[in-house]
């Protein structure tokens, strides 16, 4: 009786995790799209956004990696190849995110005094 309840309550927390990741998480992302950019939900607010935001980017990156946890300890392999391509999505993401926003080095700075140039008029004094 007690294996039989494990295995659905199992089930049953894989498939809510699949559910959440699939729906909650991208409307919770839309939802702090729209609020940072005032689109129908009041004046754009970034910082009322943000911690909409975290709480989307934590789940949405937590949920695949105890899902695969979870599937791959209690022996359910099409659970696991679900939430092993989703933890392959978020780093996936993640790594384009992160390229995008890291700090660029600087341009090389311009010259300070004058250089002469060949092949024609110089502007040097």
């Amino acid at each position: 009786m007690w294996r039989d309840f494990r295995d659905v309550a199992v089930a049953a927390l894989l498939a809510l995790g699949a559910l959440t990741w699939l729906v909650v998480v991208p409307l919770m992302f839309v939802r702090g799209a729209l609020t940072a950019d005032g689109m129908g939900l009041g004046p754009g607010n970034p910082a009322a956004a943000s911690g909409t935001f975290e709480w989307a980017s934590w789940l949405g990156a937590g949920i695949p990696v105890l899902g695969v946890v979870v599937s791959a300890v209690t022996r359910r392999w099409r659970w696991t190849w679900f939430y092993g391509t989703c933890v392959v999505v978020v780093a996936v993401v993640a790594a384009v995110r992160w390229a995008q926003t890291r700090p660029h080095p600087p341009p090389p700075p311009e010259p300070t005094h004058c250089v002469e140039r060949s092949g024609g008029d110089s502007d040097c004094p």
